[in-house]
C-alpha cells in the first residue's frame, strides 16, 4: 500500500531511482558530452573554485545562496537533478522548456530558507560516490590527502566544471559540500588556487539543530520511505534513519559515534562528530600553512551579529571583484539575523555533557574564528 504522504517529487522518486539502476549511464553520457564540446571547453578559463565545507547545520546553505547570486559564480541547482552528469545539454534544454515561473517555498528542513528549482543545492557528492567507492562506510577511513590519485575522477571534475561555466556564462565554480573537510588536501592539490570556506556554529546550537533535523527527517521518512532513499542517492547521510558516522582516521572515535546513534544518544553522537570533523580540519591546517591560507573559518554567530565586517572578510578571502564585493555586502548585510531556530532545549545535564565534549576544541577554534557572539 503506498504511503499516505509523498514528500519526494515524482522526478526524484521515480526517474532518479530508475537512473540509479544504470550507474554507468551518467558517466558515459558525460564523456560523450565532453567529447562533443571539447573545442568550446578549451575556451573556458576558470577562476579559482570555491568549496563551502562546514559540517551540516553550520550555515553553509546561506553562504551558498550568497555567493551563487554573484555574477562570477555558478553552482548546481535543484533543477539540475537528476540530470547532473550532462550539465551543458540539460541546461540548454531546460532553458527552452515551457515551464511556469518557479515560486519559492520553505525547504523540507523547515528552517526559514525558501527555495525554488533555480536555487543552488549540494549535489557534487553524487560524483564522489561514483568514483570513490565506500565513501560513506564508517568502516573505511574517508580522508583523501594530497597523494590521492584518481585520474578518471580528476578529468571528469575538470570537464564538468568547464561545461557548467560555459553554459551558465560564469567564471568560477561554487559548491557546498559538507564532506569536503575530509578531502581538503586532495582538492588543494587538484586546484592550487581553490578557496575553502568553513562555516561553524557555537557547538551547542549546531548540535541542537542536527538533533532537530534528525527527528524531522526520521519522521518524514516514516511517512514516506522515499525520503531516505532520495537522501542516500544524493549523498546526504548527516541525519535521518540512515545517518552514518564519518570516519576521519580514528576508528575508535567512529565506533563511539556509531554506538551513540544506535542507542539513541543523538546529542552526544553529534557532539562527538562535531569534534571529529572540525578537529581534523584544524589539525590539517596547523600542519600545512599553505592549506590554512586557502581556508577561511567563518562563525555564523559573528556573521549574523556583525554581517558587514564578516562579509568583508569573506569577500577578501575569495578575492571578489569590486562589483561582487559591493553586491554581497549591500544585499546581505540587512538580511542576516541570528535565528531562534537553533536555540537549545537540552536539559542542563545534557547541555553540560555537550559542552564538555566540544569545549576544548571550541576554545582552540577561537584563534581562527574569533570569540562566539552571545
Amino acid at each position: 500500500m503506498p504511503p499516505r504522504v509523498q514528500h519526494v517529487p515524482f522526478i526524484q522518486r521515480r526517474i532518479a531511482a530508475w537512473l540509479g539502476l544504470l550507474p554507468g549511464l551518467g558517466p558515459r553520457l558525460a564523456r560523450w558530452e565532453s567529447a562533443i564540446l571539447a573545442e568550446e571547453m578549451r575556451t573556458v578559463r576558470p577562476g579559482a573554485p570555491v568549496w563551502i565545507c562546514g559540517m551540516a547545520r553550520s550555515g553553509s546553505t546561506v553562504l551558498l545562496e550568497m555567493l551563487n547570486g554573484l555574477a562570477d559564480f555558478t553552482a548546481h541547482r535543484y533543477s539540475d537533478y537528476p540530470w547532473l552528469w550532462t550539465p551543458y545539454w540539460w541546461n540548454h534544454l531546460h532553458a527552452r522548456l515551457p515551464l511556469r515561473a518557479s515560486a519559492k517555498v520553505e525547504r523540507a528542513h523547515r528552517d526559514r530558507i525558501r527555495v525554488s528549482r533555480d536555487s543552488p543545492e549540494a549535489f557534487e557528492e553524487i560524483f564522489w560516490m561514483h568514483y570513490f567507492r565506500d565513501r560513506h562506510d564508517p568502516g573505511h577511513d574517508q580522508v583523501l590527502e594530497a597523494d590521492t590519485v584518481n585520474a578518471p575522477f580528476e578529468r571528469f571534475l575538470d570537464q564538468h566544471q568547464r561545461k557548467l561555466l560555459l553554459i551558465r556564462g560564469a567564471r568560477r565554480y561554487l559548491a557546498k559540500a559538507n564532506y569536503q573537510l575530509a578531502r581538503l588536501g586532495y582538492l588543494r592539490r587538484l586546484y592550487p588556487d581553490a578557496r575553502f570556506v568553513i562555516p561553524v556554529r557555537e557547538p551547542l546550537a549546531q548540535v541542537a539543530s542536527l538533533v532537530k533535523q534528525d527527528l524531522l527527517f526520521s519522521r518524514l521518512d516514516g511517512e514516506d520511505p522515499a525520503v531516505s532513499a532520495h537522501l542516500a542517492r544524493i549523498g546526504h547521510f548527516e541525519f535521518g534513519p540512515h545517518k552514518r558516522a564519518l570516519n576521519l582516521g580514528d576508528a575508535g572515535g567512529t565506533a563511539a559515534i556509531t554506538a551513540c546513534f544506535a542507542r539513541g544518544a543523538m546529542a552526544e553522537g553529534y557532539a562527538r562528530q562535531w569534534v571529529v570533523q572540525y578537529g581534523h580540519a584544524l589539525r590539517r591546517m596547523r600542519d600545512d600553512p599553505a592549506l590554512a591560507s586557502a581556508c577561511l573559518w567563518l562563525s555564523h554567530d559573528r556573521l549574523c551579529a556583525d554581517p558587514a565586517v564578516e562579509l568583508e572578510r569573506l569577500a577578501t578571502h575569495l578575492d571578489l571583484s569590486i562589483a561582487d564585493r559591493q553586491s554581497l555586502i549591500d544585499e546581505w548585510s540587512p538580511r542576516l539575523s541570528k535565528p531562534d531556530y537553533y536555540a537549545s532545549t537540552f536539559p542542563g545535564s545534557e547541555a553540560a555533557s555537550i559542552r564538555a565534549i566540544t569545549g576544548s576544541l571550541w576554545q582552540e577554534l577561537q584563534d581562527w574564528i574569533g570569540p562566539s557572539v552571545r
